[in-house]
């Protein structure tokens, strides 16, 4: 009888090398990890408060519109001003919406009739007219936005303030009112 080993056989060069089986298991297991990362990432990078579009409202100043015979007050506004000719030029156009006691000033360059128009304005406006005196020429409301017609003054002004549609007629705004700014 031959005697039989009790040790176990040592693997000889000649064997070859069986590596062991790696479960699929895992491989999805790590694709769905780095998956998940990456959306992570990607969600997170997404801004959480809604963009900006056009341009913002700059408080520089207030108005107050008083009735022509006395001294009652008929509103006062927040004005932005438009004193330059890029200003002027720019206007409201691009802004998204705008305050009740809101309204841009254009400070002309000259006193003389003046023509505006609402191309790339998507606020509807009153455009009130106003001469060197302070004292409203004429007002032309209710601007649909985007128009290209002239929206002209009755003479010579030399300002001009833009404010929401309607806000004439809701403050019982006329010609021969005065404003202060």
């Amino acid at each position: 009888m031959a005697k039989q080993s009790s040790s176990p056989k040592r693997p000889s060069l000649t064997d070859k090398y069986q590596p062991k089986k790696k479960s699929p298991l895992r491989r999805y297991l790590f694709l769905g990890l780095l998956l998940l990362a990456l959306l992570s990432f990607v969600l997170l990078s997404i801004p959480r408060t809604p963009a900006v579009t056009g341009p913002r409202f700059t408080d520089e100043g207030d108005l107050t519109i008083f009735r022509s015979t006395t001294e009652e007050v008929l509103a006062t506004l927040d004005i932005e001003i438009a004193d330059d000719n890029e200003s002027i030029v720019q206007g409201l156009m691009y802004r998204q919406s705008m305050e009740e006691d809101q309204g841009m000033l254009f400070i002309m360059p000259a006193t003389e009739p003046q023509a505006f128009w609402m191309l790339n304005t998507y606020i509807p406006l009153d455009l009130i007219f106003i001469d060197a005196n302070y004292r409203i020429v004429n007002i032309r409301p209710d601007n649909p936005p985007k128009s290209l017609d002239r929206i002209t003054s009755e003479g010579p002004a030399a300002y001009v303030l833009e404010v929401n549609a309607g806000f004439a007629a809701r403050h019982g705004l006329a010609p021969g009112d005065r404003i202060a700014f």
